[in-house]
């Protein structure tokens, strides 16, 4: 965990592929960053891949534990497949059994295809921006 210029907490990870390793020990390769904020969103930079899924899924158990409704911010995420599609859907299941919902906001094209492709968008509450 990392503490951003913001005082928000900051969660990084090297892309294994391009590094050879394996932990979350600093900013991806390909530049993924997931922050949350002082308000408790969940904010993520890059793309949800293999690599960047779980620090996301690390992330959202942490705010999980802190509350039933998770909000996280995809304004900044041009890339999504499906290791990022089973941590959101993930995100779903857990939040719905507790009687919250998982807020999907700033979701761009890329990421609302994915849902629209897999029939997944009911979900979420999806709050597209781009």
């Amino acid at each position: 965990m990392i503490y951003g210029a913001s005082g928000g907490l900051m969660h990084s990870a090297r892309h294994p592929s391009t590094t050879g390793d394996t932990g979350m020990n600093g900013p991806l390769d390909d530049g993924t960053v997931v922050t949350v904020g002082a308000d408790g969103t969940i904010e993520v930079a890059g793309d949800i891949d293999m690599a960047a899924g779980p620090l996301l899924e690390s992330t959202i158990l942490e705010r999980e534990a802190a509350t039933e409704h998770l909000v996280i911010d995809l304004a900044n995420v041009h890339f999504i497949d499906s290791s990022g599609l089973r941590v959101l859907l993930g995100a779903s299941r857990r939040t719905g059994q507790r009687g919250g919902s998982v807020v999907l906001r700033g979701a761009g094209v890329e990421v609302t295809r994915l849902l629209e492709i897999t029939g997944t968008t009911e979900q979420f509450v999806v709050e597209p921006s781009r």
